[in-house]
């Protein structure tokens, strides 16, 4: 990307502002006692218009990198293509990697929602500004702590 003259622009937020955001937060504040599971309460009729802005990313190299376990179409359409099985370290081979994949991995190893606010610019010109809702989640098996960023993109 950096040879290309795209530069991603990653920085932690404490507060939100996107209205999706704060939907993803309303459903993180309603979950259940024993936390959030994919394949129980994810995808959900509650978050139904969210799921096809979530990437469910699996930590992998004991938290060094994050595997895609799941992404909703909205992100497929933003990568063009599929991006399911590739590693966060992948999709960006950036200078804010690991700020990214603390983020993460602080909601994993925490249990507390981390949000940010990225920007994909070229030159002088906004490509894609999302805000990001990482939520702690559990893995299918309920005992693995995975976790789902909810991509809210700013039109």
């Amino acid at each position: 990307m950096a040879d290309s003259g795209v530069v991603s622009v990653y920085r932690p937020i404490t507060e939100l502002t996107h209205p999706m955001a704060q939907k993803a937060m309303a459903f993180w504040g309603g979950r259940p006692a024993d936390g959030l599971v994919i394949g129980r309460d994810i995808p959900s009729r509650a978050i139904a218009e969210l799921l096809k802005r979530i990437i469910v990313h699996e930590p992998i190299d004991d938290g060094r990198d994050l595997k895609v376990r799941l992404a909703g179409g909205a992100i497929r359409r933003r990568f063009g293509r599929e991006i399911t099985g590739e590693t966060l370290s992948q999709l960006f081979p950036t200078p804010d990697l690991p700020t990214r994949l603390r983020s993460v991995m602080t909601a994993i190893n925490e249990g507390i929602p981390q949000f940010a606010d990225c920007v994909l610019r070229g030159g002088s010109m906004e490509l894609i500004h999302t805000e990001l809702v990482i939520l702690p989640v559990f893995a299918p098996n309920q005992t693995s702590k995975w976790a789902m960023t909810v991509c809210c993109f700013f039109e």
